[in-house]
């Protein structure tokens, strides 16, 4: 489990180093045209590639926000439903203690071993 996570921090540094390469060499102007606007607005290329990423990104993490709602509310639901059985086993286990001296019946047949039930279910022998 740490090789795991030091590997992934690994991977997050050269994905942040080569990042930080890319926004430093592309800092020239592109000139990009938004449809209902006449005008062209001039961003550093930078900001051009990255920001359909970084809109990608949070509209991915919506979709999972808004997928995973159920699955959470039936897991708070699930976790109400146990505390609940748990407040009420404690409550009946306070209620009705368990006998401190347990009896047995006295009138228990012996226990018969295999061979005398082969003999019994077999009849008398001839």
């Amino acid at each position: 489990q740490l090789f795991v996570a030091i590997i992934g921090w690994l991977l997050t540094i050269v994905v942040a180093a080569a990042i930080a390469i890319f926004i430093v060499v592309n800092q020239s102007a592109a000139a990009v045209h938004f449809w209902p606007f006449p005008e062209a607005l001039s961003l550093p290329l930078w900001m051009v590639a990255t920001f359909p990423f970084v809109v990608g990104c949070l509209i991915g993490a919506l979709v999972g926000v808004i997928s995973g709602a159920s699955t959470r509310r039936r897991a708070r639901e699930a976790k109400r439903r146990v505390q609940q059985l748990q407040r009420q086993l404690a409550a009946a286990q306070r209620a009705e203690p368990e006998p401190s001296n347990p009896t047995v019946p006295a009138a228990l047949p012996p226990a018969m071993s295999e061979t005398a039930k082969a003999a019994q279910l077999a009849g008398p022998v001839r």
